[in-house]
Order: C-alpha cells, then structure tokens, then sequence
C-alpha cells in the first residue's frame, strides 16, 4: 500500500468509528479505491495477464531486521523454529551466521543482496531426507511462461572433510494444487568451498491452460547429520524473458526471402527501443516495440549495402545488447 493511500486510510478510520464507517456514505469510487488497495496488498501483487515480462509475481525474501527473524507462517515448513543457532532438524532467520558453528560453518554478514539486514533461512537438515518448505504461488497466469529461481549458500567449510560428512542435495518441485508435477529440478550435491558462496538455481516451466496457482515445493535428498546445512534466500517466480535471435545479415532486395531485419522474439518486448547507426554515427532506423522489422530503409529510402551498428533496449532493468547487422544489396 502506497504512502499518501496509507494516510488516507488511517485518517479515514482515525475520524470514524466502527459504526460510522458501516453507515457511512462513501462514494463509488472511494469504496472501489478501498477494495484494490486491501486485495492488492493482502496478495502481494495481482494477476497480470498483458504479457509484460521479468517482473516478478512471488518473492520470498523473508524480510529484515535485527537480531532473529520470526517464525513462518504455519504450514511453510515441517521444521522446527528456534531464535538461536539450528541444531538438526531446526531453522532460523538470520542477517549472519555470526556464532553459529564457527569451526565448520562459513561467517556469512550479510544476505546474497549485500544487505545486512536482509534475512535468509538457515537450515540444519532432519537427519532423514525431507521436504523443508511448501509455498502456494497464486496468481499465476494460465498458459503462461516463468522462470523460478532461489539462492542457496552451503554454510560448510571445505576443510571440514569426512565419510559422514554430507553436502546439502537440494530437489525443487514445482507442482499443481492437485499434486501434478510440472517440472523439478535437482542441484546435486552442492560443494563446499573455501569462502561463502551464493548459487542461483533456476528453471524455465509453462503453467497449464486451466491453471493459475501452483505449489512449490523444496526438499533436501540428503541426511542430516555431520554437515547438510544450507542458507535459502529470495525465492522468485518472473515472468520468463524470451531468447532473442538476431540475424547478423539480410538482404532487402524484394525477392521474398529475408527482406526485412527479423528478430525473432523481440515483438514481445513490447517497451524496447531498437537504434540503427551508420558507420558515421547517423541515425537510420528507430523504433519503440518491434512490430514492423526495419527493411533497410531511411525515412522510405533505400540505404546503401554494407554494416550497421545497432543497440537494443529491452527496457526490463538488463544490459543493453549491441552488435552489427550486414545489409546486402
């Protein structure tokens, strides 16, 4: 909820008690006002179905502050909550591994953000294999592409070496409500190292026609015991960014065959700002969206053969892509 809305808010309720509100004679679009905020606040974010792309629609991140984090919500994780270093079996939040297991466990100070306030989840595996948390995403667009994506940080030194001695072993299940599986993905065993390491584990999935919510779910295949204790922070589902294909050469000569620049996908990013340069610096094509390709043309006149600069904006926070397409005659 915005500020200035918050504001509204409190000083709506501040002035009226209970009884007045009821009574109230609000107007129409004060109470349609209401009614978004409260759901798009409640839920996090609302369905969008435009097709924008790399904005997220769930984000785990598990807050900050100081200290201890508080428990999760019940149901999220079989494990037991303790507000101080997780023996087997127990999680906590934390900003840092700071006390915990110094001789085997990295120091980590902060979350893989840089923020040092951030939290993260710290897991001392079950000694049995287990699924240690369970989200329902709602909101999901049917028939529609994300990308999920967490960060997991192995707290185990690599000197700490053993027959026993286990390497967290991490299964994502992404799932309908019903329990079909969409699709999995398994990190292996993730090595220990010298320092703390933060590793992005990702996968590309498609939700089905008639669905819009999904469960995921996170499960260690490993034991307890010596070692298996991990860091889990920012859980995400985006909306998944197609691929481009650029083609390095066309040739608009009016023979129906690659007569225009093709990019393949870049139509779907529909705020992307394509520019063409001569190799004096000119300007020769500019667009906003893709919808009509360039056909190697300047303000409807034929440009000459030869090799164009181009930069692309796909307006979504990513780097800009640059290179250089040929145009034959």
């Amino acid at each position: 909820m915005t500020a200035a809305l918050s504001a509204v808010f409190q000083l709506t309720f501040k002035v009226l008690s209970v009884d007045q509100v009821m009574q109230a004679r609000l107007s129409p679009i004060f109470l349609v006002l209401i009614l978004v905020v409260f759901f798009t606040d409640s839920y996090g974010q609302s369905m969008d179905c435009t097709g924008k792309l790399g904005h997220w629609l769930f984000r785990e991140d598990f807050g900050s502050g100081t200290g201890h984090g508080p428990a999760l919500p019940a149901g999220v994780t079989n494990m037991t909550y303790t507000p101080y270093c997780p023996p087997d079996g127990f999680y906590t939040l934390v900003n840092g591994s700071d006390g915990c297991a110094e001789e085997s466990w990295h120091n980590v100070k902060h979350d893989h953000t840089g923020n040092n306030n951030g939290y993260m989840m710290m897991i001392n595996a079950s000694n049995e294999p287990s699924t240690f948390y369970t989200r329902m995403v709602p909101s999901l667009c049917p028939a529609t592409t994300y990308e999920f994506s967490a960060y997991i940080l192995n707290l185990l030194k690599n000197t700490v070496v053993g027959p026993t001695v286990q390497q967290p072993n991490i299964l994502f299940s992404i799932e309908t409500t019903t329990g079909e599986v969409l699709e999995t993905l398994r990190t292996g065993p993730i090595a220990a190292t010298a320092g703390p390491v933060w590793k992005k584990y990702n996968l590309i999935f498609k939700t089905p026609d008639n669905v819009s919510s999904l469960v995921l779910k996170i499960s260690n295949s490993a034991p307890g015991g010596p070692g298996n204790d991990l860091l889990l922070d920012d859980i995400e589902f985006v909306t998944s960014a197609p691929k481009l294909t650029i083609p390095t050469a066309f040739s608009p000569n009016g023979d129906g065959i690659n007569d225009v620049w093709d990019i393949i996908n870049l139509d779907a990013y529909t705020g992307c700002e394509l520019t063409v340069y001569d190799r004096g610096g000119g300007i020769v094509f500019k667009s906003i969206g893709y919808n009509t390709p360039w056909n190697g043309t300047r303000n409807g006149a034929l440009l000459d053969a030869g090799t164009y600069y181009y930069v692309i904006d796909l307006k979504i926070g990513t780097k800009r892509i640059s290179g250089w397409v040929f145009l034959m005659r």
